[in-house]
């Protein structure tokens, strides 16, 4: 091989990991989870100033979240991308409950619908949606 040859191959080298450091860098790729109720908290509190989430239904795998507010005012919370987006759960949204799974699916098409493994939870969170409708 060639000094040329070796010098290109040392530049290439060097361009993907600068590319790699600049990807994890601005944090692309990420797999975004809500770690916990203090988290969940903080991000409807993000999404809508002054929420005041005081219950949380988180899913299992950490991938999105219902928070409900002490008025009774919920939001849905999901990964989208690497960061979070919030919508607020009410009469528009469509619930439907299958085991220890709730499925929520909002009029918004881009937003799409979420499942939440719950676990027993599933059926009480189920109820609080038929109650936002009613009320």
């Amino acid at each position: 091989m060639t000094a040329a040859v070796w010098i290109q191959l040392g530049a290439s080298l060097a361009a993907v990991l600068l590319i790699a450091w600049l990807v994890r860098a601005m944090g692309l790729g990420a797999d975004p989870r809500i770690a916990d109720a203090a988290h969940a908290i903080r991000l409807a509190d993000e999404a809508e100033a002054g929420f005041g989430g005081v219950e949380v239904a988180r899913d299992r795998a950490g991938f999105a979240a219902i928070v409900r507010n002490a008025e009774g005012r919920m939001l849905l919370i999901r990964a989208h991308g690497n960061h979070f987006a919030a919508r607020p759960v009410d009469a528009s949204v469509i619930g439907r409950l299958d085991k220890d799974f709730l499925t929520l699916t909002t009029p918004e098409r881009t937003f799409g619908a979420v499942t939440l493994q719950l676990g027993k939870e599933a059926g009480v969170w189920a109820s609080r949606m038929r109650e936002v409708v009613r009320g």
